[in-house]
Order: C-alpha cells, then structure tokens, then sequence
C-alpha cells in the first residue's frame, strides 16, 4: 500500500472533527479513486491468463486443504501459507504512481503484493475453506514501528476470530497471530468485508450511502469472475 493513501489531515494530530469524520475523510480522500482509473491502469499490468489459471488451482488446493482443519488451526494455516508464497513487492510497474489492490489469483500469478495482496488473498482463503463468513474482515489501519521515530504508514491486514471479538491479526508484517488489542504497533482506521464497512472494529457498520470504496468493489468483481 502506497504511503500517499494516507493524506496529510490523517496524520496523527492533525485532525481535530471527531473519529466518525476522520473516518469518513479517510474513505473519501484515500480509497475512493476513479473506478474508470483504476480498471483501465490493471488491464496493463493483469497477469498472463495461463498464469490466472495456475493461481487459480493453487488457491482452491490451499482452501482444500485448510478447510480439513479447525477454525484457530485454519487461521494459522492460511496465514503462514500466504506470507511464505508471496513475496513483497510494489505495485507493477505498469501501473505508476497507483495503488492496485489485486486479486488472490493475480497476486499468487506474481507471487508477490504488497499489504493489501496479502491481506485480500487471506480474505478470500479463509472464506473458500468454509470460515463464517461473520468472522472475517479487513483493516485499513496506521502502522508505526516502535523502535523507529518515522511517521505512520498507511497498513492492510486481514482479521479472523469466530465469534467476532478481539480478532487475530493476519498480517505480512509480523508473522505472529496476535489479538488485535495487542498490536500496538496497528492503529484501526476501518474495516469491512464484502458487504459493509466499519468505524475501526465496530460492531454496527456505517450506512450503506457513507460505505463505498471502489478499488474494493472493482477487486471483488475480477475476484468473482477468476475464481469461478
């Protein structure tokens, strides 16, 4: 995820209107790009259809696999899976200057993404193998390293608990599933899943009107169409 996501007024202490319209300044200002933008920059760097195809298969084996295991145990195995398969790497170079938020199968065809690739592949794993689909989110978070003085930088994870409460962070940066009240290190902006967003971890979603974020929506559409 491309630092210039998170614009100057989402530094900490800079915004002074309250969570719900730092939250709402956030999605306005960072995720809602041009949908026409975004689709036109990924047709450029879309991976070769034999590779769509490969990725495809291993994403169902892997799902295969996990959903032979218990919920906790099928957190771990996906988690650890998909950071040792992808490797970081930014955005294609196809694509300056934006943020491409791919696939699962786009991003197992490189073999490589940056947060949100993980994250989003970690989503669309768990719910292939059968996870409650209640269970699953993402977060759009701030990271700041606690041994560097740099600033925050804008983070994608994947949450997973079943109930919903305190979720384990599914991250690709520390590989340790670790609650989320325990990762200092993460400060929640929102989350969302296939059909709602969140103020943080929220347990009542925003209104649909204040819920749209369109690179979500243009991944969920090529999403559907490659892993069907």
């Amino acid at each position: 995820m491309d630092a210039c996501l998170v614009p100057s007024a989402a530094k900490p202490g800079a915004c002074r209107c309250g969570r719900r319209a730092f939250v709402r300044h956030c999605m306005a200002t960072c995720l809602c790009a041009s949908t026409t933008r975004i689709t036109a920059e990924l047709l450029e760097g879309e991976p070769p259809e034999a590779d769509l195809t490969r990725a495809r298969r291993e994403f169902e084996a892997l799902a295969v696999e996990a959903r032979a295991l218990d919920f906790d145990r099928r957190i771990a195995f996906i988690n650890v899976e998909v950071n040792q398969r992808i490797e970081y790497g930014a955005d294609p170079a196809s694509v300056p200057g934006a943020d491409v938020w791919s696939t699962p199968c786009e991003t197992m065809a490189r073999g490589a993404g940056d947060c949100e690739d993980f994250a989003i592949t970690k989503f669309f794993l768990l719910l292939a193998s059968g996870y409650p689909q209640h269970g699953v989110r993402l977060l759009y978070a701030r990271y700041s390293r606690i041994d560097l003085q740099a600033a925050p930088a804008p983070h994608m994870v994947a949450l997973a608990q079943w109930p919903f409460v305190d979720p384990l962070v599914m991250d690709s940066v520390n590989p340790l599933l670790i609650a989320l009240s325990r990762r200092d290190d993460l400060h929640p902006i929102f989350s969302f899943d296939q059909s709602a967003v969140w103020q943080q971890v929220d347990a009542v979603s925003m209104s649909p009107r204040r819920s749209g974020i369109r690179p979500w929506r243009t991944t969920l559409a090529r999403a559907g169409q490659q892993l069907h």
